[in-house]
């Protein structure tokens, strides 16, 4: 049970280690838009990271205390957070990277394909990302 503890840890860290390089992927190009438009390249991203941190973390706890002792478990998760998401941080692909900008390009012209209302904001989102230079991964 605790080795499959220790991988729901891992996986969690790599999810927050994820979401955290994207997040930054998506900071570092709003800034070089206009005000509005870095919210509309990536509406949901934020309120996935945050939702992660603030449930799945303190579930984490939850779930080890249920098996384990408490204080192992909380050691766990601190160990985790402070020792794993660093590492799988530098494991995933770093911010500004090929591998989020062209998944943030597929996202929004899969979004202008479907007709979204603000369809013209993000055709100008779209030739912005076509023009970037991204830094080989």
């Amino acid at each position: 049970m605790l080795v499959l503890y220790v991988l729901l840890l891992g996986a969690l860290a790599l999810f927050t280690a994820y979401t955290r390089n994207f997040q930054r992927t998506i900071v570092g190009l709003g800034a070089g838009l206009d005000s509005g438009e870095g919210a509309v390249l990536a509406p949901r991203v934020q309120l996935l990271r945050t939702l992660g941190m603030l449930l799945g973390w303190p579930a984490a706890l939850g779930f080890g205390m249920l098996f384990i002792a408490w204080w192992k478990a909380a050691a766990l998760v601190v160990g985790a957070f402070l020792l794993l998401v660093p590492v799988l941080g530098a494991l995933t692909p770093r911010a500004m990277s090929a591998h989020y900008v062209q998944r943030l390009r597929a996202d929004v012209a899969r979004r202008v394909a479907a007709g979204a209302p603000d369809a013209d904001r993000l055709r100008r989102l779209l030739q912005h990302l076509d023009g970037l230079s991204v830094p080989p991964p």
